[in-house]
């Protein structure tokens, strides 16, 4: 007997090994017969040559050893299988996931057994409130009979809005105004009343009609005092949410002088600032806090003070705000804010 030995190389672990097949084996014979018509009869046409008898026997090899493997893994499988049925653990799972399956359609069974009782009871409440609703029909009147409606020509006694107020949510007369102030209930802009106040403001309280007071003080001092302001007012409104708009008005006229407005991306931010800072103190002064719509920042703020070419100064009942330093001038602000305290904590220790 001639025996034919083929090497084959596994790609995972990279060794070898030797399979056996006898060449007399009619079964195997018979499977390379059944390769080679098949091979004759799909390229009629291509010559038969040694070259493709080899890889024939090849791949047949190669298909012999896949089922000798399928076969082993099935039985594998199965020996497994039964190891597993026979094993009481395996079984006490299966009887508790079986168990967890009976009671959870028990449970869905029970809540729509309950929401259907409850469909059925305000059916039910539905249909008698209904009938109470239906009123019979009376032909015979009850009552008195109504007064007439008397049509009059007067002029309705509604007073306008007062412009100034819609615009800037404050006014010049107060209570006293003619026309009427719509408030608002909440909105995402608060205006902190005569929060802000410097050395000119405090002193132009005394002397309000006194025109040379702004005289005595330089734009560059009244504007780092602004500065100064700035940086240690705005991280706290930043702690309730973003602030969108952040205006102080620099304006003479007391219900505009020192007021500070902040804008906020919601109502819910605006209300959590005015429930924290409202009737708080800042430099000795109560934070008096009220919500205004300001419906345009173009229209409330003057459009000439920009320019200084406002006829009226400081004294125009439009905003006139204080520019707001950029990112770089507030790390300049924080360094030079760090270099008085580290002279302040230089002089102590040398005193």
């Amino acid at each position: 007997m001639e025996s034919n030995k083929l090497w084959i190389t596994n790609e995972n672990q990279e060794d070898l090994f030797e399979i056996d097949i006898r060449m007399d084996n009619e079964v195997f014979q018979q499977l390379k017969f059944n390769k080679i018509k098949q091979f004759k009869d799909k390229y009629p046409t291509s010559v038969f040559n040694h070259k493709i008898y080899r890889l024939l026997i090849k791949k047949l090899r190669r298909q012999i050893i896949r089922q000798k493997n399928g076969k082993e893994r099935d039985e594998k499988l199965r020996l497994e299988e039964i190891q597993r049925e026979n094993d009481p653990l395996y079984q006490a799972w299966i009887i508790h996931r079986e168990n967890l399956r009976k009671q959870r359609e028990i449970d869905e069974e029970e809540e729509h057994e309950k929401s259907r009782r409850i469909r059925e009871q305000r059916e039910i409440k539905r249909k008698e409130y209904e009938e109470k609703q239906k009123v019979p029909s009376i032909t015979v009147p009850i009552h008195n009979p109504f007064p007439p409606i008397q049509v009059t020509n007067n002029p309705s006694i509604e007073r306008p809005s007062c412009l100034f107020y819609l615009k800037t949510g404050v006014c010049r007369y107060g209570e006293r105004c003619r026309r009427t102030h719509p408030k608002s209930d909440i909105t995402n802009t608060l205006l902190a009343v005569n929060m802000y106040s410097n050395f000119e403001m405090q002193y132009g309280l005394d002397e309000e009609y006194d025109l040379d007071i702004g005289l005595e003080f330089e734009e560059s001092e009244r504007y780092e005092n602004f500065k100064d302001f700035y940086f240690d007012v705005l991280p706290e409104f930043e702690r309730f949410g973003r602030v969108t708009t952040f205006k102080v008005c620099l304006n003479s006229e007391i219900h505009l002088r020192g007021n500070v407005y902040v804008q906020y991306e919601t109502d819910y931010q605006a209300m959590l600032a005015y429930q924290a800072l409202n009737t708080r103190y800042y430099a000795g002064r109560m934070v008096q806090c009220q919500f205004v719509n300001i419906p345009s920042w173009s229209t409330a703020i003057c459009g000439l003070s920009e320019l200084g070419k406002c006829p009226k100064g400081r004294r125009c009942n439009y905003l006139h705000v204080f520019r707001n330093p950029s990112l770089k001038s507030s790390r300049k602000h924080k360094r030079s804010r760090s270099k008085d305290r580290s002279t302040r904590k230089k002089k102590r220790h040398h005193s």
